[in-house]
């Protein structure tokens, strides 16, 4: 019979693969994970090149407090509702992102954000000529069109960043784009605040 003497020890060094018996070989390949926070950054450098260069007026500051369940209610928002619930646990990421841009490039925060929310302003306009002919009013044709005008600025937003930053997967921007794009939602640059 062969004696087992069984021993934990942990120096630190945690690496590798844990198994029970291996009686073959493993073979493994880990890939270093891309961090979401990471993507934000990527994401708001991005816009604050392309932002920085257009000259957007700096206005735009309601205040008025809202819920966010109040906010995609209001708009009848169906397509990003879970997505905006899931991507609204980035929020204060997305923020100190902003800021942490904001202290090296004056009023770069606030170009990005009016950026924003010129191309959702533009995407507005473009679903209300469209429906020019309706006698519906505004905000019902907007809320009609909630997910398709998110889906335009998303848009626009990806164009920026790809136009911006070529060393990026497509993949991992489209991820931080959609978190980004919540935060802007939340921030009341796409879409309309609850009256």
């Amino acid at each position: 019979m062969i004696k087992r003497e069984y021993k934990i020890e942990n120096a630190g060094y945690n690496q590798g693969l844990m198994v029970g018996n291996n009686d073959g070989t493993i073979n493994v390949t880990l890939q270093e994970a891309v961090k979401l926070p990471s993507l934000i950054s990527t994401v708001v450098a991005s816009l604050g090149d392309v932002c920085s260069k257009l000259e957007i007026p700096l206005g735009n500051n309601d205040y008025r407090k809202y819920k966010p369940d109040d906010k995609i209610d209001y708009n009848c928002v169906i397509k990003y509702k879970d997505i905006i619930k899931y991507y609204s646990a980035y929020h204060s990421i997305c923020e100190e992102h902003l800021n942490a841009y904001d202290d090296s490039n004056i009023r770069g925060k606030a170009k990005i954000l009016g950026c924003v929310y010129e191309w959702y302003m533009e995407a507005k306009g473009d679903i209300l000529l469209r429906n020019r002919d309706s006698k519906k009013a505004e905000i019902d044709i907007i809320r009609e069109n909630s997910d398709d005008i998110i889906d335009m600025v998303k848009e626009r937003i990806l164009r920026a960043v790809v136009d911006s930053h070529e060393s990026m997967y497509r993949e991992d921007m489209v991820q931080g784009i959609a978190c980004f794009t919540c935060f802007c939602f939340m921030e009341c640059k796409i879409l309309e605040k609850p009256s």
